[in-house]
């Protein structure tokens, strides 16, 4: 057991170290000039918010999946972009700026556009069915 604690702490500090590093090599005029690209920004959020929970809805409808594993892929498709586009766009040379000013902005947004995302495909997919507990799906996540 305290093998496993002290491996789970390494994996978060390294992962930690990888993602400081990672940002440490973007600059600050870079990332500002980037955060003013209305047009690459706005496009990256229409594309993270309403096309990729869209398409998480479409794949759970047509593959008629069962409700924890459908929840799981909305709640997936609906969260922002995180550290590992960062480092992809760092291995393969791409806009290592716009990549963290787009990690910014939708981990920003994300505070509405995630409730409101899982709200909205949720209620659509299961908005009849129950839950193993007898509760209806919606009242299972707390959406009442």
């Amino acid at each position: 057991m305290a093998n496993s604690i002290g491996a789970q702490v390494a994996i978060n500090v390294f992962l930690f170290l990888l993602v400081m590093g990672m940002a440490s090599t973007v600059d600050i005029r870079i990332m500002r000039q980037q955060l003013r690209n209305f047009k690459a920004i706005s496009i990256g959020l229409f594309c993270q918010f309403f096309l990729l929970p869209f398409f998480g809805y479409i794949i759970t409808i047509a593959f008629n999946l069962p409700v924890p594993v459908g929840v799981t892929l909305i709640i997936v498709v609906s969260s922002p972009g995180g550290s590992y586009s960062n480092w992809w766009c760092s291995i393969f040379n791409a806009d290592l700026g716009l990549s963290v000013s787009m990690t910014t902005a939708s981990t920003l947004l994300s505070i509405g556009f995630l409730p409101m995302n899982l709200f909205i495909y949720t209620y659509a997919a299961y908005h009849s069915l129950e839950s193993e507990t007898g509760k209806s799906v919606m009242q299972s996540i707390n959406f009442g």
